[in-house]
């Protein structure tokens, strides 16, 4: 196998598929990543830690066809400190050269016939999602997610889609977010809830970054019993699900339907919440948001450190009511939305969950209040 490349554009794609490559395994070789060369079909990068797969085509000529075991570790090193315009790769069973026309490196390597098979995208059904959309319901809900949680599957996202419809949603017990939107359902693709590794979501929505994908590029998304298969242009991406329940999370939303929100915008509310929280410590981590007449005021205070108060003028005229929360739960949604935007906040009876809403539809936060 023979390749010659640009060295910034393979960097990029190879560092995507090396974050993929096992750190740690019963299989040194999964600590790798395989390049398969062929004149007619192009040059494709695979990387696996047998949970999670990827495939990427790279741009590059090839010189001769075969395949090879390239070093997930130090051939990202060698692409970054390179000044060279253009470097070729020759590889063999046991090492592969990369050299250019002022530099040289021979690394030993393994075999690529025990490396395993990257699953490809020959799903007959599936549902189709743009990029941009699909990037949106990743990042505005796996941050909600809990991977220490003893509860497995609150480390997951779990998918719903019924026909066009589709509802991503995460919680850690604690908080929950949940995005709706559109997609194409295509030759009758009916999965059941299925609960997504949040790992796998973050690394699709880096991978449809790719300066190869435009916002309304779709994403094929396939899901069967124990797996999930991706595919969008030049990367195609399988994971294994979680295994396990997901809370029934329709049930935790309030219904606020009679209920009139407290609006604030997005960017003022994270800057109060910020100042606020500067008080507070692990031993009195809790904001007070208390709610009067034309105002609202965030205190904190921690036992050592001290307190803080600000101030922000709103348009509420109901009685004062204070509710006690998280600041870190509550800058984690502000910080997925964009800084003009306007969020909705219905104010709970008691000390029942608060249901947040964004003002571009289609996207519902719950946050359970601290004890005062």
């Amino acid at each position: 196998m023979k390749i010659s490349f640009d060295p910034k554009d393979f960097s990029s794609k190879f560092k995507l598929a090396a974050s993929v490559a096992a750190t740690r395994d019963t299989k040194p070789i999964l600590q790798n990543v395989m390049v398969k060369a062929e004149k007619k079909t192009g040059v494709f990068l695979q990387a696996t830690d047998a949970e999670l797969g990827i495939r990427i085509s790279v741009e590059c000529d090839v010189i001769a066809n075969g395949e090879a075991i390239l070093p997930a570790k130090k051939l990202p090193q060698i692409l970054a400190e390179t000044r060279e315009e253009k470097l070729t790769l020759e590889g063999t069973e046991s090492n592969v050269v990369v050299f250019g026309e002022h530099v040289k490196h021979d690394l030993n390597t393994q075999s690529p016939d025990e490396f395993p098979n990257v699953e490809e995208f020959e799903e007959a059904a599936y549902h189709e999602i743009p990029a941009k959309a699909l990037r949106e319901m990743i990042r505005r809900t796996t941050f909600a997610t809990d991977a220490e949680n003893p509860r497995f599957a609150l480390g997951g996202v779990c998918f719903e889609m019924v026909e066009d419809n589709i509802s991503v949603v995460a919680t850690d017990g604690r908080r929950l977010a949940w995005q709706e939107g559109k997609g194409n359902c295509v030759n009758d693709h009916k999965p059941a809830a299925s609960i997504l590794p949040a790992r796998t979501l973050e690394l699709l929505a880096q991978a449809l970054s790719d300066k190869t994908i435009d916002e309304d590029d779709d994403v094929k998304v396939a899901i069967s019993a124990n797996r999930v298969l991706f595919q969008c242009k030049n990367i195609t991406l399988f994971s294994r699900l979680v295994e396990g329940r997901f809370p029934k999370w329709r049930t935790i939303i309030p219904q606020t339907d009679d209920d009139t929100p407290v609006m604030i915008e997005s960017a003022a509310l994270f800057s109060a919440i910020r100042q606020a929280g500067i008080a507070t410590d692990d031993l009195e981590p809790g904001v007070n948001f208390t709610f009067q007449h034309g105002k609202l005021t965030l205190h904190g205070q921690g036992k050592e450190i001290g307190n803080s108060t600000v101030e922000l003028p709103i348009s509420y005229d109901g009685k004062d009511k204070t509710l006690k929360l998280n600041p870190k739960f509550m800058t984690g949604f502000l910080k997925v939305l964009d800084a003009d935007q306007v969020v909705a906040i219905y104010l709970p009876p008691d000390n029942d969950p608060v249901k947040i809403t964004a003002d571009d539809g289609g996207y519902v936060y719950v946050v359970m209040p601290m004890s005062p």
